[in-house]
């Protein structure tokens, strides 16, 4: 984070230098630093004993009650407490606190040595609410809720379910299948020790 907060005063230009390696609503550059990040994991994922976590219904609905039902509302609260006149701040920390941050749940639960099989089904559930929900919420939240507690003077935002399926299946699809992949074909081919 230093380097990046460095960077960019030392470059005032970087930002726009960056915008430029986008494909649509891709960072070229983001998606690199997640692909390197969380493959490693994936890879580590005991995909063939997945099964053993069906009995733990409870902590996967523990963890999303709180990423779905929590997280936001206490996001919406703080944006409102804090930033009541950055319509633009508040909106961004709205939209953060939507955007559960699932990929570096698995370089936790690894640094912490954790179930890396229950931390795989968790980030694929929440992908999966990702991909279902984010434009509902994003709508619910800053146009709806905030127009609420505005009075009358939210904000439309507009966010394409496509996009974000798009964006949700290259920065954790990609790895999640090059995980998979690379598991069963080194565990075919070099055994599982």
């Amino acid at each position: 984070m230093a380097v990046g907060v460095g960077a960019g005063a030392a470059f005032p230009q970087l930002p726009k230098l960056l915008d430029v390696s986008s494909v649509g609503t891709i960072s070229v550059p983001i998606a690199v630093g997640l692909l390197w990040m969380i493959y490693p994991p994936l890879a580590r994922v005991k995909y063939e004993e997945l099964s053993k976590v069906r009995n733990a219904w409870k902590m996967f609905s523990v963890s999303l009650f709180q990423n779905w039902l929590v997280g936001p509302f206490l996001m919406l609260g703080l944006a409102w407490l804090f930033l009541p006149d950055m319509p633009e701040y508040r909106i961004g920390i709205i939209i953060v606190g939507l955007a559960r941050c699932i990929a570096m749940v698995l370089v936790w639960n690894m640094l912490a040595e954790g179930d890396n099989e229950c931390a795989a089904v968790l980030v694929a559930l929440n992908s999966i609410f990702h991909v279902a929900l984010y434009s509902v919420y994003a709508w619910f939240f800053v146009t709806l809720l905030s127009s609420w507690v505005a009075q009358g003077s939210g904000v439309m935002v507009a966010i394409s379910i496509w996009d974000i399926a798009k964006t949700v299946f290259i920065y954790l699809g990609i790895p999640f299948i090059a995980g998979m992949v690379t598991r069963f074909a080194l565990v075919h081919k070099k055994g599982k020790t």
